[in-house]
């Protein structure tokens, strides 16, 4: 080549590499392996005999993207996810949902009910799950687990602070109780899930059970959502489309981070542990947009449709399993719960046992439109729904019985900050008022907890916030919970003959915790095998249930931590007027403080700064300091609807007159 023309080449090399810079493009990074775990391989007998933590992430709208073969990723957005899928039990789920429902797949998964058996379009958190229900949290606790909940979303949703309690949680996490400074997005991170994850298995000496899940990748998926995208997607769809894509494969690659955390935390402890980690639902993508332009399906009416956008995947980690117990696994998700048990070796009840059996005949319960292609027995399906009519019948007598059925539909505590009542409804749009806006930073005032969802429809195509239905008791409680925590109470009397009669069902079962402590008689194993018959009477089912319970009072719930904390105030005094600008803050220094805790003056909220999970800060109104006086100072943890859920003792700061 002449030397003219390879000069002219450099030159232009070299200009191409300047403007770049000067562009601020950025190389895309290279994709990293994900690091290869290390398992703890000596076990004793001892130590293999204790009863493994059993962790359940519910991630939101998790699926594997990388499946539509025409887009091209820059990197792997889920390589930890990959790399466990290559070595432990996986496989799809069939989700009864699609772009939207948390909570129905909840429900599957803690208790084995199929959403196929509950009315279309129905949500059992808001209209059945409104007493004491049996379920994983309720049979673990009964086995010495400690049960918590977590969810970075509002407590009263999809009315989950009741939902919770019922299930037989002792514990729940909500919205309220996380940081300012842990939003992605708009959404809470899910690395701030994972560190409540670890940090409330750390604090228990015993047996954990946690059930969380995550709403960083929660709808909408639209292009600026997350500061930066560092994953580039290429395909022959529109650069919106496209960007929507990359948008959810962003949030993909924030779920893979904390499944990979998790995993990594637990890898290097000596307590035998299982992690099941999985989606509930496939993402809308904005009304399937990217689906479609990707070729991926041609539209809603295509033949595949099922097996496409309502598989979602499992996977399920241990570090004390032996590999050769790896499976490939295909399921309900009310399935799930019975499967984990048996891995983890934990009694069951006749229900959870009833399952497991079902699972190995019929793996998936699909709509009825498919039994006949997926060669589905109507018979042990009928059995099926017999059973779960016949428990949630039960469970409503027994709380009828007991004289304790909960108020589960207003979601939380009467008592109001600064005395004013928040009217409105229980959905996502009204969800968002004061601070904690999306993205909010360490400096975001608080007092009403932020990033609305307006979007909680659960239909097809459509997106919600049920990610956030998980829940506690009612705000701010701490009294006893109303469930007796052991066995599911199982009954195969057929609810749908008109036969079977759960009206007597519990006619003894509340007489054990006769001090209305609402002991539900679901604490014994009892399991009528009526079978439907004609004749069959379930009014024995549970009649003795709650003798053989023991102790029904069930242990305390806790929302969040508790009661805030208040060590010190500083300055320990004010002056009147304030200082030479006529300012006045104070500083309180306890804990744990998140997004709801507010400062109260006399009663009186005030705009907060959350500083750190132990200090908050308030600049005070002129009106305070006018005079000489002494004010009342507490820290409330308030809602988004203005409604305490636990507040703090109050401590006395004298105003004093200026010393000349």
């Amino acid at each position: 080549m002449p030397l003219f023309f390879r000069l002219t080449a450099l030159t232009c090399g070299l200009f191409l590499l300047i403007m770049l810079q000067a562009s601020g493009y950025i190389r895309p990074p290279v994709p990293l392996p994900p690091p290869e775990i290390e398992i703890q391989t000596e076990w004793s007998p001892e130590e293999l005999q204790k009863p493994p933590n059993i962790i359940i992430l519910l991630s939101e709208a998790f699926w594997d993207i990388t499946q539509i073969k025409s887009l091209q990723f820059s990197e792997d957005p889920a390589p930890m996810f990959h790399a466990l899928q290559e070595k432990f039990s996986h496989g799809p789920l069939l989700s009864p949902m699609f772009g939207g429902g948390t909570a129905n797949v909840e429900l599957e998964v803690l208790t084995g009910h199929s959403m196929r058996f509950f009315p279309e379009d129905s949500t059992p958190y808001e209209q059945y799950i409104k007493q004491p229900t049996a379920s994983l949290a309720s049979l673990l606790a009964g086995q010495g687990y400690k049960t918590t909940a977590i969810s970075p979303f509002y407590h009263w949703f999809f009315n989950s602070s009741e939902v919770y309690k019922h299930l037989g949680f002792s514990r729940f996490i909500s919205l309220e109780y996380f940081n300012p400074d842990e939003y992605v997005g708009p959404y809470i991170g899910d690395h701030a899930v994972v560190r409540r994850i670890i940090e409330e298995s750390e604090r228990n000496p015993g047996p954990d059970f946690i059930f969380a899940n995550t709403m960083e990748n929660h709808y909408h998926y639209w292009p600026g959502k997350f500061k930066k995208n560092h994953i580039e997607v290429k395909s022959h769809m529109s650069n919106a489309v496209t960007g929507i894509a990359e948008t959810y494969a962003q949030g993909l690659s924030g779920a893979d981070r904390a499944l990979q955390e998790l995993v990594l935390h637990y890898s290097r402890l000596k307590e035998p542990t299982i992690i099941v980690f999985f989606g509930d639902h496939l993402p809308s993508l904005e009304k399937l947009l990217v689906y479609k332009e990707s070729n991926y399906i041609s539209g809603e009416d295509d033949p595949d449709f099922l097996e496409k956008m309502h598989n979602t995947p499992v996977v399920i980690w241990s570090n004390y399993l032996p590999k050769e117990a790896k499976e490939e696994l295909h399921m309900s998700p009310s399935f799930l719960g019975p499967y984990v048990l048996n891995l983890a070796k934990r009694p069951g009840s006749p229900y959870t046992d009833f399952l497991s059996d079902l699972y190995r005949k019929m793996p998936v319960l699909p709509p009825k439109t498919y039994y006949e292609a997926m060669n589905i027995d109507v018979n042990l399906v009928q059995q099926y729904e017999d059973r779960q009519k016949a428990i949630l019948a039960l469970e409503k007598q027994a709380a009828a019985s007991s004289g304790n059925a909960s108020a589960a539909a207003n979601g939380g505590a009467s008592s109001e900050a600064g005395g004013e009542r928040v009217a409105g409804n229980d959905d996502a749009s009204n969800a968002a008022v004061g601070a904690g806006a999306a993205g909010g930073d360490g400096s975001s005032s608080t007092g009403m907890v932020g990033t609305a969802d307006s979007s909680a429809s659960g239909a097809a195509g459509s997106s919600d916030a049920s990610n956030g239905a998980v829940g506690a008791g009612a705000a701010g409680s701490h009294g006893s919970s109303s469930i007796d925590k052991a066995a599911m109470t199982d009954s195969s009397a057929s609810a749908a003959t008109g036969g079977s009669d759960a009206s007597n069902a519990t006619a003894g079962a509340g007489a054990a915790g006769g001090d209305g402590s609402s002991s539900t008689g679901m604490a014994g194993t009892a399991d009528s095998s009526a079978s439907g018959a004609a004749d069959g009477d379930a009014s024995n089912a549970v009649a003795g249930a709650g003798a053989k319970g023991g102790d029904t009072k069930g242990k305390p719930f806790i929302l969040g931590y508790g009661e805030p904390l208040i060590e010190r105030i500083s300055p320990a005094f004010l002056t009147v007027g304030g200082d030479a600008f006529g300012r006045s803050q104070l500083t309180v220094h306890g804990g744990r403080y998140g997004l709801g805790s507010t400062v109260f003056i006399n009663g009186e909220p005030q705009q907060t700064t959350w500083q750190s999970e132990s200090s908050l800060s308030v600049s005070l109104p002129k009106a305070l300091t006018a005079n000489a006086a002494t004010l009342d100072v507490q820290v409330r943890v308030v809602d988004s609807k203005n409604r305490v859920l636990a507040e703090s003792r109050i401590v006395k700061v004298p105003v004093q007159e200026k010393k000349h």
